[in-house]
């Protein structure tokens, strides 16, 4: 029997050395791996997850028949911008593409946005004259179900770590369409701008996401007009937070539709017939940008222009730009 004991403290010292040695980068994936494959059990109702996934799905009907037939918003500057239609006129489906949906989220939900585009394309942006721009350390489409306490979910924008209150830039022209504060979400402050076609030289409307801010933005309200390169609001980690204490980071996400028509809810933005994009892809200079045909191209370096420290944009008339400066 001590011979035994001997032989177990040996192997869970072995064990622990190994994990050591092990990069960080490594020890990631191994952590996630876990974590998925708790998720994994709980979608076979190991634990009691069968129970909460059927409560789930009652608070969503519920909220569906009763609540959302008479949905409106307090938005009225809203109303004054072209294309704006009530919350209860875009189809349930783009509230679950959007994340939206009352409680936590479902397998139903991840569905619908991998229907509208939520999958990873590979493309990587590649800066003008080599220039130092922050790049994403959780990406685009990842699975997400491991930080989202085992409930399916997927990252629905790219995180670009940056020290606090470093200046967030707009994308492209536009005008602002949303302001959240968002307290009891994992956005925190967000604002979401308006891009019209001719703004940006592609074929749709298109939304860009801003989200974490760590203070309110003061100097922008709904219906505010904005040229590429202004600052929208200084970079944090706002929003509802796990366990662990997240870094300052910008979540920048965009959508994108035909129609002109969107719709400002008290839990987040509204596209009519809205798809994601990768934010990438929102920044290549020629087609295609939708993420099924984007995902089949060989070459998935972009090419992105930016703004430099001096305030000029790089190559000079770009449109369409990187949310932080670069060096």
């Amino acid at each position: 029997m001590k011979k035994f004991l001997i032989l177990i403290l040996f192997f869970v010292s072995f064990l622990k050395v190994s994990y050591a040695s092990i990069d960080d980068e490594s020890k990631k994936i191994i952590k996630k791996n876990y974590y998925e494959n708790q998720y994994a059990k709980g979608q076979k109702g190991i634990g009691g997850s069968q129970k909460k996934g059927k409560k789930n799905k009652k608070k969503a009907e519920k909220w569906i028949s009763e609540v959302y037939p008479n949905l409106g918003t307090e938005c009225k500057d809203c109303e004054k911008i072209g294309g704006f239609v009530q919350p209860n006129s875009i189809d349930i489906e783009i509230y679950r593409m959007a994340g939206i949906m009352p409680g936590p989220p479902t397998s139903k939900d991840t569905k619908v946005q991998k229907k509208r585009g939520m999958f990873r394309t590979g493309l990587k942006p590649k800066f003008y004259n080599d220039a130092k721009c922050a790049t994403c350390d959780d990406c685009w489409a990842i699975d997400y179900s491991y930080k989202r306490e085992g409930n399916p979910a997927y990252h629905k924008g790219r995180d670009l770590p940056k020290p606090f209150d470093t200046p967030v830039l707009a994308m492209a022209d536009g005008v602002v369409v949303g302001l959240f504060e968002n307290i009891q979400s994992r956005k925190g402050v967000e604002v979401v701008l308006r891009h019209k076609p001719e703004q940006t030289g592609l074929p749709f409307y298109t939304y860009t996401q801003y989200s974490h801010f760590n203070k309110w933005p003061l100097n922008l309200k709904i219906g505010q007009k904005i040229k590429t390169g202004d600052v929208l609001g200084p970079n944090g980690n706002s929003g509802k937070r796990g366990k662990k204490t997240r870094r300052p980071a910008l979540h920048f996400a965009v959508m994108y539709s035909k129609s002109p028509e969107w719709s400002f809810y008290e839990r987040g933005f509204l596209v009519k017939d809205g798809y994601w994009m990768d934010p990438v892809a929102f920044l290549r200079n020629e087609p295609p940008y939708e993420n099924k045909r984007v995902k089949k191209l060989k070459d998935k370096k972009v090419l992105v222009g930016y703004q430099n420290k001096q305030g000029k944009i790089v190559p000079e008339g770009s449109k369409k730009i990187w949310p932080f400066t670069c060096n």
